[in-house]
C-alpha cells in the first residue's frame, strides 16, 4: 500500500512546467505553469513526499489505460527525479501488450503497464512480477535485463515504446490496475 506524495512537478527539458499536490485526471495538456504552458511532454518528474509515496503517469488523459502508463514507488524521504520520457526497458524489441518492474536502488521502484488491456487487480499484479499465477495468460520474458509479464495480445500492433512519452493525467497514491 502506497502513500500519496506531498508534491509531484512536470519538468520538460529541464524546465518546471507545472506542479500537482494531488491527483489530476487530465489532461494537463495546455494548463499553465509557472514557466508557461504545460505541452503533455515532460521529460522528467521531481517526486517530492515520504518513503512509500506512490504516483502513476499516465501517456492519456483521464486514467486511460489504452497506452502506457508508469508507476513510481519511492524508496527515500528525499526528493527523486525521474526520466519518464526514457525507456524503462533498454531494448529495440518489440512487443505488444505487457507489464515490467525494476528498480533504481534506493531511489524507486517502478511498473510499467504497457498497453495491458486485461483487467488484473494489484494483488495479481504483484503475484505476475514476484510469480506463481495461474490462470494469466502471457508469458514471462527477460528484455534489456528487465523482467515483465507478456500479456496475450496475439492480433495487437507491438513497438519499442517502454516509457511515456506523453504525460496527460497523474494519479497519486496505489498503483493502477492493469
Amino acid at each position: 500500500m502506497s502513500i500519496k506524495p506531498d508534491k509531484v512537478e512536470l519538468y520538460e527539458q529541464g524546465k518546471l512546467k507545472l506542479e500537482l499536490t494531488d491527483s489530476d485526471t487530465g489532461s494537463l495538456n495546455g494548463r499553465e505553469g509557472p514557466n508557461g504552458k504545460y505541452n503533455g511532454e515532460a521529460t522528467s518528474v521531481k517526486i517530492i513526499g515520504l518513503a512509500g509515496s506512490g504516483v502513476t503517469f499516465y501517456d492519456d488523459r483521464e486514467f486511460r489505460t489504452t497506452e502506457n502508463r508508469v508507476y513510481i514507488e519511492k524508496l527515500t524521504d528525499e526528493p527523486i527525479e525521474v526520466f519518464i520520457s526514457k525507456n524503462f526497458v533498454q531494448t529495440d524489441e518489440k512487443i505488444g501488450s505487457g507489464i515490467f518492474f525494476g528498480e533504481e536502488p534506493d531511489k524507486y521502484k517502478w511498473i510499467l503497464y504497457k498497453k495491458p488491456k486485461s483487467r488484473l487487480d494489484w494483488e495479481t499484479i504483484v503475484k505476475l512480477i514476484f510469480g506463481g499465477t495461474q490462470g494469466v495468460v502471457g508469458r514471462l520474458i527477460s528484455i534489456g535485463g528487465v523482467i515483465g509479464k507478456i500479456i496475450d495480445d496475439e492480433n495487437e500492433p507491438k513497438s519499442n515504446n517502454y516509457r511515456v512519452d506523453n504525460c496527460s493525467s497523474v494519479k497519486f497514491g496505489d498503483p493502477p490496475p492493469a
